[in-house]
């Protein structure tokens, strides 16, 4: 039986995504769904080109309408409204993209409630929220690629510090896709080892964790400063994800849900590490945090519900 999966959205990001699931072979039906069409058939007609290549595989792409979305089984939303790197925070996307969210999670549960959706849009913890609680999509159905990009930079910084592979690094970060995000350092080895006995054991210069933080989110505006724009790594996660979905692997992964109630916060969306397979997501960890962790998180909690407030005035 044929995967199939939408894009709504095929922008910069969108387009990437487009390229880097049609060489998983992972779907093999594909459906863009975007406001200017004529850019959505141009995306069809460029990917269909490189076919017959090695590597790349027979999928059908279409130009496709929101009744399309009977037959998928999943929808990536990465439709946004332009950003640069002059907007250093996120959040002030919120009220610019909540109605573009709203309309699009109208169009989809006017159709279907099926699909697995996974939210790209910025900021993604607060349209993961709007999408979810206005529209009353299955709860374990509809998530985001919540601070996956994050945890993959916090592995590259770590890693290039140490001068290690990054795949030997296990770290993570939970809580807001944006500023005010949560390194779990309590949580950090390098290969199994904490960070002290790998400095003790290598003589390694010990890192500067504040630095690290700083770093983290300080990137993405770097590549928008010097690109113009980012997808090629935020591509790779929602590829990373998909997989993790559709080959029903059980993983754990931070991603973004909406919590009703976990840790002493109610009704609000962040990332944890939630289990990720072909029903969904499941069980958001509540993980154990120091005291200064804690601390991070409630004040990035804190924020996301104020930039959900700010879209609701």
């Amino acid at each position: 039986m044929a995967n199939r999966i939408a894009l709504i959205g095929v922008g910069r990001v969108g387009s990437q995504i487009l390229t880097d699931i049609q060489y998983t072979g992972l779907f093999q039906e594909i459906y863009l769904i975007d406001s200017d069409e004529k850019q959505a058939e141009g995306e069809v007609l460029d990917h269909l080109h490189f076919q017959s290549l090695n590597g790349s595989h027979q999928t059908r792409i279409y130009n496709g309408t929101y009744e399309d979305l009977k037959k998928v089984d999943a929808i990536v939303i990465s439709a946004s409204v332009p950003s640069d790197a002059s907007m250093k925070d996120r959040a002030k996307l919120a009220s610019l993209n909540a109605d573009l969210v709203n309309d699009i999670m109208n169009k989809i549960t006017a159709v279907t409630t099926e699909p697995i959706i996974i939210m790209i849009s910025n900021p993604i913890d607060s349209m993961l929220y709007l999408a979810q609680t206005q529209t009353n999509y299955p709860l374990h159905k509809i998530f985001g690629t919540g601070t996956m990009l994050e945890s993959s930079r916090f592995r590259v910084l770590i890693a290039s510090h140490y001068n290690v592979d990054p795949k030997n690094v296990e770290a993570f970060v939970i809580g807001e896709h944006g500023k005010t995000t949560v390194p779990v350092w309590s949580r950090v080895r390098i290969f199994g080892m904490p960070l002290g006995e790998f400095e003790a054991l290598t003589d390694a210069t010990p890192i500067s964790k504040q630095e690290i933080r700083d770093s983290i989110d300080e990137v993405a505006f770097n590549v928008m400063a010097n690109k113009g724009w980012t997808n090629s790594a935020i591509s790779r996660v929602a590829v990373d994800l998909l997989e993790a979905i559709m080959y029903n692997e059980n993983r754990i992964l931070p991603v973004t849900s909406v919590h009703q109630s976990i840790y002493d916060y109610q009704n609000v969306a962040f990332s944890l590490p939630t289990f990720v397979n072909r029903d969904g997501y499941h069980h958001p960890l509540e993980i154990q945090l120091d005291s200064d962790e804690k601390a991070a998180l409630d004040k990035s909690v804190q924020y996301i519900k104020e930039t959900i407030e700010s879209t609701q005035k």
